[in-house]
C-alpha cells in the first residue's frame, strides 16, 4: 500500500482527527540550517582601508595681494606741464611802397619821357636843348611832360610808371621795354598798349649822330 501523501488543509482534517505534537527536535532539525557566509579572502582582508582626511568644511579668508610699492621718487614725481603755445597771428604781407620818382617838368599833358642817361641826374644839357626843341615844335613845353632817367629804377615796372604818373603817352628813348615787363614793341611806330600809346625808339645820343634816326623819330613824334 502506497503512502498517502497530502498537503491540502481540507483532507488533513479528515485524516488527521488526532492531536498532533511536533517534538523539539523535530523543529531544530525542521528549521534550516544557515548557510555560512565564505570566508573572505586573505588578499582583500589584507588591504588596509586609507581615510581619505576631511575637507576642511571651515571658508578660508581671502587673502590680499598686496602690489608691489611703487618707487618713491617716480611716485613723487611732479608731472611738468607743457604751457600750450599762443596761437600766433600772421602778420599781413607787406606791400611794396610805391617808388619815389626823381623827374624833370610837371606832367600837364601826362605825357611821360623814359630816357637812357648813365652818371646823369635826368639827361645831359645838350640832350635837354634838343629835346626842348622838338617839344616846341610840337607846341609843347617841359611843364607839358615828366622826363625819368630810368638809369635810376633798374627794377621799374610799367604798372608803377602808370599809376604813379597816370600817363596816357609813354616815348621810350634808348629803353628796352621788356625791362619794364612790357612787350618788345617794334621801334619808332606807335602802338597802343593798356589804354596808352607807346612809342619806342632811339636814345638821344644815337639820334644826334644820325639825321635817318631823327627823321625816324620825328615822323613819328609828331603823330602824339
Amino acid at each position: 500500500m502506497s503512502e498517502l501523501r497530502t498537503t491540502h488543509p481540507l483532507a488533513l482534517h479528515f485524516l488527521l482527527n488526532e492531536d498532533i505534537y511536533r517534538l523539539k527536535q523535530e523543529e531544530e532539525a525542521s528549521v534550516p540550517e544557515k548557510v555560512a557566509a565564505p570566508a573572505p579572502d586573505s588578499e582583500v582582508s589584507d588591504l588596509k582601508i586609507i581615510e581619505t582626511p576631511a575637507l576642511n568644511t571651515e571658508v578660508s579668508e581671502p587673502k590680499t595681494i598686496e602690489a608691489p610699492a611703487h618707487n618713491v621718487a617716480a611716485s613723487e614725481a611732479k608731472i611738468i606741464e607743457t604751457p600750450a603755445p599762443e596761437p600766433v597771428t600772421p602778420e599781413p604781407a607787406k606791400e611794396d611802397a610805391p617808388p619815389i620818382f626823381n623827374y624833370l617838368g610837371e606832367n600837364n599833358r601826362y605825357m611821360l619821357l623814359l630816357v637812357n642817361s648813365p652818371g646823369e641826374n635826368i639827361m645831359p644839357a645838350k640832350e635837354l636843348e634838343a629835346l626842348q626843341s622838338i617839344l616846341q615844335a610840337k607846341k609843347l613845353d617841359l611843364k607839358d611832360v615828366a622826363i625819368v632817367n630810368h638809369t635810376h629804377y633798374s627794377s621799374l615796372l610799367f604798372q608803377q610808371l602808370r599809376e604813379y604818373f597816370a600817363c596816357s603817352t609813354l616815348v621810350l628813348f634808348g629803353v628796352n621795354p621788356q625791362h619794364l615787363k612790357m612787350p618788345d614793341f617794334p621801334p619808332n611806330v606807335i602802338t597802343p598798349y593798356e589804354g596808352i600809346k607807346v612809342l619806342s625808339t632811339y636814345s638821344f645820343a644815337e639820334m644826334l649822330g644820325s639825321n635817318d634816326k631823327k627823321r625816324a623819330f620825328w615822323n613819328e613824334m609828331k603823330k602824339l
